[in-house]
């Protein structure tokens, strides 16, 4: 399956998740999703600290936990992934999969935090550490949440990759006008995105591997039991 259709048929099972039809739901997973960005810049403070991890600290965030904004960027990719595979003929085929496989890593954070947002309202639970805490031990999407990580960091160190190439940025810069003027301007302007916020890190191994490293030591202090897993 080619990156575009795997990208269509991820943002169809996101638009069949249930928030998006109850208000209430989609309230508490807006809650679970502020909480995560608050928590994630506690967490890695000091690597996002450095001007030049900023941007890429901040477009993680953004992606992960965009609540909103994401949601806007799915209706509009929704509208266009249909004649998406005409895409590839001016924008470099390894751009457009890059972007289409950092889409599909924000549905499925959307999944994982959904999972914690129905745990919540079930249960008349407050969005707070202890909580959330309850939520995560509860749901137990301990593999589902490790593999979110492998795949985050595949991501990160496949754009770093093809954003050393001279050839795809020229051919990537060139097809902008192209790319808005039939109508693919929310899916170019992502990957766009992703790349400005890569560019000014010196080493993607240094960021990332700090990153989930961090990430999966919280997975493990949660189902472990520890009694302040997110200290780490």
């Amino acid at each position: 399956m080619s990156s575009l259709s795997q990208l269509e048929q991820d943002l169809k099972q996101f638009r069949a998740l249930p928030y998006h039809s109850d208000t209430q739901l989609a309230q508490k997973l807006s809650e679970v999703q502020a909480w995560q960005r608050g928590r994630i810049h506690k967490t890695h403070q000091a690597l996002f600290a450095s001007a030049n991890n900023h941007a890429m600290g901040e477009f993680l965030i953004d992606q992960l936990y965009g609540g909103e904004k994401f949601n806007v960027l799915a209706e509009q990719l929704e509208r266009m992934v249909q004649k998406a595979e005409k895409l590839e003929k001016f924008i470099p085929a390894n751009a457009v999969s890059t972007g289409a496989a950092g889409i599909i890593e924000a549905i499925n954070a959307i999944k994982l935090d959904l999972q914690l947002a129905q745990y919540l309202q079930e249960n008349h639970l407050s969005v707070d550490e202890p909580s959330m805490i309850k939520a995560y031990r509860s749901v137990n999407a301990e593999s589902a949440r490790r593999q979110q990580m492998a795949d985050l960091k595949q991501m990160c160190y496949r754009t770093d990759k093809y954003l050393k190439s001279f050839i795809l940025q020229k051919a990537f810069s060139l097809a902008k006008g192209t790319a808005y003027k039939k109508g693919f301007q929310p899916l170019y302007d992502f990957i766009a995105e992703g790349f400005a916020a890569i560019k000014p890190i010196k080493s993607i191994g240094a960021f990332i591997e700090p990153f989930c490293e961090k990430e999966l030591q919280i997975i493990t202090n949660v189902h472990a039991g520890k009694e302040h897993p997110f200290d780490v």
